[in-house]
Order: C-alpha cells, then structure tokens, then sequence
C-alpha cells in the first residue's frame, strides 16, 4: 500500500453485495492500495462481513508495511465506532511489526481498559517494541500504569508490572 488518493470505482466496489467483486478488490489493494483505503477496510470489517472478506482486510492489515500507517491505525484503536473490532486492529498491529512506540501510552491503557485478549494483544504490541520512546512518552505510560495499577484485576497487575520492567 502507498499514499494515494481514492479511486471511486475501489470505494464502491469495497461495499458491494457480491463477495467476488469484494474479494477481487481487496486483491487489488494488496497490490496498489494506499493509507487511504484503511478507514474503509475497517469499516468493512466492523460491518461483520463474510469470512472471506474478513479474512482478506486481516490479511492487509496483518502485512501492512507502510510507516504511515501508524497513526491511522492508532486513530481506529482510539475510535468508539471501532469497538467490536479493536482487538483484530490490536493484534494487526503486532502483526505487522509497524514501530508504534511513540503510541505506547494507547497500548497502555488498552491494557488497562479492554477485556483481557485485547489487552493481551496490546501488552504483546508493547512486548514486541524493539526500541522505546522518547522519556517524555515513557513518563505519560508510567503515569498510566501507575493510576491503572490501583484498579487493575491479577492479569492487569501482570501486564502492567511486565511492561514497567520493559520500559525501564
């Protein structure tokens, strides 16, 4: 995927009511898509699609490896509407090995807030960080984890001691 505009034709043809031309369209994106079409694709995901198309937006979103990404990603993890579908974004994001340190914080407080996969999911994102963010950042997450600490269950606890032991 790369920075473009919409195409019209592949917005429409991402809604259509026959599977093939949705799943031939997701094809295409795998091959030219753009950041832009990501809104769209969770959208569609968040609609309960068939199986097939389901498993054709993970794919994308499992193999994106564009940097600008990251933030629109995020932005969707952060989204109410996104709800039902935010541990998929969440595994997505460890998935597909994008650097999202600077947005430690929101990884943070899904541990702290979600159900206990998805703040599995996020910890695991968390987990995976090859490098940490700014100490700006980090004293943001600590803060977090330290409020998030007086409320947290025995998982939460875990998680949260581990990632101080991480950022540390």
């Amino acid at each position: 995927m790369e920075k473009k505009k919409l195409d019209k034709n592949i917005e429409a043809n991402l809604f259509s009511a026959n599977t093939a031309t949705v799943t031939a369209t997701l094809n295409a994106l795998k091959e030219k898509g753009n950041n832009a079409y990501l809104p769209l694709l969770f959208d569609l995901l968040n609609s309960n699609p068939e199986t097939e198309i389901e498993e054709g937006i993970i794919f994308i979103l499992y193999n994106l490896k564009i940097k600008d990404a990251v933030p629109v990603l995020v932005e969707a993890l952060q989204n109410p509407k996104y709800l039902p579908i935010r541990k998929k974004l969440t595994t997505a994001c460890w998935e597909n090995g994008l650097d999202y340190k600077n947005y430690l914080p929101v990884f943070v407080d899904l541990v702290i807030n979600e159900n206990w996969e998805t703040g599995f999911e996020a910890f695991t994102v968390i987990e995976n960080m090859e490098n940490f963010p700014e100490q700006d950042i980090l004293d943001i997450a600590t803060e977090k984890i330290r409020q998030g600490l007086i409320k947290a269950n025995e998982q939460q606890k875990y998680f949260l001691h581990e990632i101080l032991t991480l950022i540390r």
